[in-house]
């Protein structure tokens, strides 16, 4: 049977499209990265790449087979890791999904910083507002943004996300300012699309928690493009604290109801139950635990 060595150089030539950059990182000579490849395609009996003089060009069977050699890295990994190797720096590929804004302006500043941390680590990130099937992707991570529908995933909780009901003042001096959840009823709202039922807006405040089915003048699958919207005097928006930053005290944007706030949302790292955690992984829903935790 092949060493755990070969698949590792199988998965990296996959990779890296080089017998000569797999034998620099894993300190072997070209010719040995070469036979083990040898050995896999004997084994198997199949052809894993078409060698030209500028690249490695993996077949369709290369591209089957790598997945499963990843979940047979990853499986290592992790026995390893339980065994007494806990303490083995992570390395390879990670590969994690992201919501669009919320991953641009809140992780992607700790994903530089776990780099820097992790120099061995390398990370394919997809910016998407979009569910992900992590299986079919295969993405190792997901970050998700409100409840979660499914019941194949685990969960480990990062934070809240706060909304803010804003208006330019400009749109509110010409359509007046709501003083109550009902009053939205009578303005132009833009929703967030990305959400089954976006012009749901839940508020909770003193009195109790209370449902609005806003009308929309303007649905937007990006909480950044519906921010931008709202900057244009469209009308009023629930937008992430993030998209608003310090425009509230700039007076850009006018922050309405506050008594009556919306109710926060739930984020989840999240992969399936079926998923073997490589150390990379485990050590990158840590390291995001440890900095969304730091204070400022």
């Amino acid at each position: 049977m092949p060493s755990l060595i070969a698949y590792t150089a199988f998965a990296r030539a996959y990779e890296l499209g080089s017998f000569s950059a797999v034998g620099r990182e894993l300190g072997l000579t070209q010719s040995t990265v070469s036979k083990h490849i040898a050995t896999l395609e004997a084994r198997l009996k199949v052809q894993l790449f078409a060698r030209t003089t500028r690249k490695l060009n993996p077949t369709h069977e290369a591209t089957q087979l790598y997945e499963g050699v990843q979940h047979l890295l990853d499986a290592a990994d992790a026995i390893h890791s339980s065994i007494g190797g806990a303490r083995a720096e992570p390395s390879g590929l990670l590969r994690i999904s992201l919501p669009d804004s919320y991953g641009r302006a809140i992780l992607m500043p700790i994903v530089a910083r776990f780099l820097i941390a992790f120099p061995r680590v390398r990370l394919d990130v997809q910016l998407t507002d979009q569910a992900v099937n992590l299986i079919e992707g295969g993405v190792e991570l997901g970050v998700r943004i409100g409840d979660l529908a499914s019941s194949t995933l685990i969960a480990r909780s990062i934070g809240l996300v706060e909304h803010l009901i804003v208006a330019t003042p400009k749109y509110l001096a010409t359509h007046g300012e709501p003083r109550h959840p009902t009053d939205l009823l009578l303005h132009n709202c833009i929703v967030y699309t990305g959400f089954a039922k976006g012009n749901r807006w839940v508020f909770d405040s003193e009195q109790g928690r209370q449902t609005i089915e806003v009308p929309s003048t303007l649905g937007v699958n990006s909480a950044d493009a519906m921010y931008g919207a709202v900057l244009h005097h469209v009308g009023i928006a629930r937008v992430p604290h993030w998209v608003v930053g310090d425009d509230i005290a700039r007076g850009r944007v006018r922050r309405l109801l506050p008594d009556d706030y919306p109710t926060p949302m739930p984020i989840n790292i999240v992969y399936p139950q079926t998923r073997v955690l490589s150390s990379r992984a485990r050590c990158f829903i840590e390291f995001v635990l440890a900095e969304i935790g730091k204070p400022g």
